[in-house]
């Protein structure tokens, strides 16, 4: 649990010390694993607020239950207008929009309201990421709250009610009181969280039922809309999964060495560098066969030698599926070596699926070297 904070500035850089090491500075233009941060992408430019799931037409998100979460963009014409829209009058915290959600209503059922989507890439084990997002209380709202929270999971949430999703959120903001001196400004919740590894989607909302939340009735605030007398409704704004490690593309060392027929050594692993997979595939593409047709000829120039060939795979996926598909890629080449002359006698296979990666990065070009076999020349 940890208390929010307000921020001034709205491009936030900090050092991050890890094990006693530095590693890096992170900004505003890191790599965020949230596809359309900030609410700015849709379909249709809202004009009202939702009454049905379908009427919620942000690209890449969604609601985790029944409820029906709301859109506010300086495009609309109509009460859902930015900054001033039937939940209140407010400026987005960045960009040109914002959504807004129920986080409790002062009624006997727990009525919620939450907003879901799908990381770009999934999360490694162990490693570091910043969570952060933005919220604030809507000033047509009659009533304040104590918490809000964000939860990371492996799978897709899709309850089929409109209550309270019961969880321990992954960041959970939970204030002294339900009404503080930040309350109708924006506040950012933020936490340094390490992976349990798989995770890939981000829901965000109130997760606690009406006897745990405390609430705040707020006596002059202004009632534009009836829902809102007996309502806390937030808006929320800028959602980030930022990795606190950076391996640029251009910087991605090769571990393993590259496979040079001239300068083979036995017992020793080199990459085929030339043979990297599209995601989910294990077909051969035509650029690398030059590369095969050079260890075809090495095998050929050195006929008691056998060869240890082993499939990898990128970090998406479970384990079952990866394990089956590394072997699949592995034996791929073993068939172009069988295919052009050499014994299948010579050659062994290995799968290890994701479990071996070269680089512990999320970037594409980070799983384009993962996605690979490896080769050993043996006695």
């Amino acid at each position: 649990m940890i208390k929010t904070q307000s921020f001034s500035m709205r491009k936030v850089f900090r050092l991050v010390i890890f094990n006693g090491m530095l590693l890096g500075t992170i900004s505003s233009s890191a790599q965020n694993l949230v596809p359309n941060p900030s609410f700015e992408e849709y379909d249709v430019c809202p004009g009202d607020f939702s009454q049905a799931a379908h009427e919620f037409r942000v690209r890449h998100w969604r609601s985790a239950n029944l409820g029906t979460p709301d859109n506010f963009n300086v495009c609309s014409i109509g009460e859902a207008d930015v900054p001033h829209n039937w939940a209140g009058v407010s400026d987005p915290y960045e960009g040109k929009g914002y959504v807004g959600v129920y986080l409790w209503m002062n009624k006997d059922n727990n009525y919620r309201e939450y907003l879901q989507c799908k990381l770009t890439s999934t999360l490694l084990k162990d490693s570091l990421y910043e969570i952060e997002f933005h919220y604030k209380l809507s000033s047509y709202s009659k009533y304040s709250i104590d918490r809000i929270g964000l939860m990371l999971t492996d799978s897709l949430i899709n309850a089929k009610h409109d209550q309270v999703i019961s969880a321990q959120p992954t960041l959970s903001i939970i204030q002294d009181s339900a009404l503080t001196k930040e309350t109708g400004y924006w506040e950012t919740a933020r936490k340094e969280y390490r992976a349990k590894g798989g995770e890939q989607y981000v829901t965000i909302g109130n997760f606690f039922d009406n006897q745990t939340t405390h609430h705040y009735f707020i006596r002059f605030s202004p009632v534009q809309q009836s829902m809102l007398e007996k309502s806390a409704y937030y808006y929320i704004d800028e959602v980030k999964i930022v990795p606190l490690f950076n391996t640029p593309q251009n910087q991605i060392a090769e571990v393993v060495s590259e496979f040079k027929q001239e300068q083979v050594e036995l017992d020793k692993t080199y990459i085929l560098k030339n043979i990297q997979f599209e995601f989910d595939q294990y077909t051969l593409r035509s650029s690398s066969f030059s590369e095969l047709d050079g260890v075809v000829s090495w095998l050929k120039k050195n006929p008691s030698n056998k060869v240890a060939l082993s499939g990898h795979t990128d970090d998406q996926g479970n384990d079952a599926y990866n394990l089956a598909l590394s072997s699949n890629r592995a034996k791929r080449v073993a068939s172009y070596l069988i295919d052009h002359g050499i014994s299948l006698s010579r050659i062994e296979t290995f799968a290890y699926g994701k479990s071996k990666p070269l680089v512990q990065s999320v970037t594409e070009g980070a799983r384009e070297m993962n996605r690979r076999v490896e080769i050993k020349f043996l006695e």
